[in-house]
């Protein structure tokens, strides 16, 4: 469904199916070739979860330049009165869009206010390699996300975003099954 209006500052990437898609390739690049310096890994983990943030704004303008910001009230169960409040209703009831909001906001602030949300801090740990089951466990370095009750690597929260918002974006009809393979 190409829009009616493109986004001469966007590139290809001019719906929300687009920005899905550029999430997808940065979720599969980290989980398939995740770079080894990890300062460059993390580089890629808060481009990625800055996209998915931004997804909110490109759904909902999508939605309402469409007509079918109703679509959007149903599937929340009550009214979104804006980008603001539709980021409200995100990180209220998804613990990874809380820490995308909070990470993404970090990334263009130097110092959070108190509306920031609960602590999410990022650490280098250790956690077995994968690469190791059924083998003696191995540790290796990788980038953590975590706040009092969750705990999730970067590229692990890359990917969750991505199948959240694949539901999501499927559920309001702005994704078909196909997009999402």
């Amino acid at each position: 469904m190409p829009p009616e209006a493109s986004n001469g500052r966007t590139f290809s990437l001019q719906t929300p199916c687009d920005l899905y898609r550029k999430l997808r390739f940065e979720a599969i690049s980290l989980r398939q070739a995740p770079p080894d310096d990890l300062t460059e890994r993390a580089y890629a983990v808060m481009n990625a979860i800055t996209t998915a943030w931004q997804m909110k704004d490109w759904v909902y303008v999508a939605l309402r330049d469409a007509g079918r910001l109703d679509e959007l009230h149903r599937f929340a169960g009550r009214e979104i009165r804006g980008v603001k409040d539709f980021g409200s209703f995100l990180t209220t009831n998804s613990p990874w869009m809380s820490m995308s909001f909070q990470l993404a906001t970090a990334a263009k602030h130097f110092v959070m206010n108190a509306n920031g949300g609960p602590e999410v801090i990022t650490e280098i740990d250790f956690q077995v390699d994968p690469a190791s089951i059924g083998n003696e466990p191995a540790a290796v370095q990788e980038i953590m996300v975590r706040t009092r009750n969750n705990s999730i690597s970067g590229p692990d929260l890359v990917m969750m975003m991505g199948f959240v918002w694949g539901r999501l974006l499927l559920d309001l009809g702005l994704v078909t099954a196909d997009d999402l393979e």
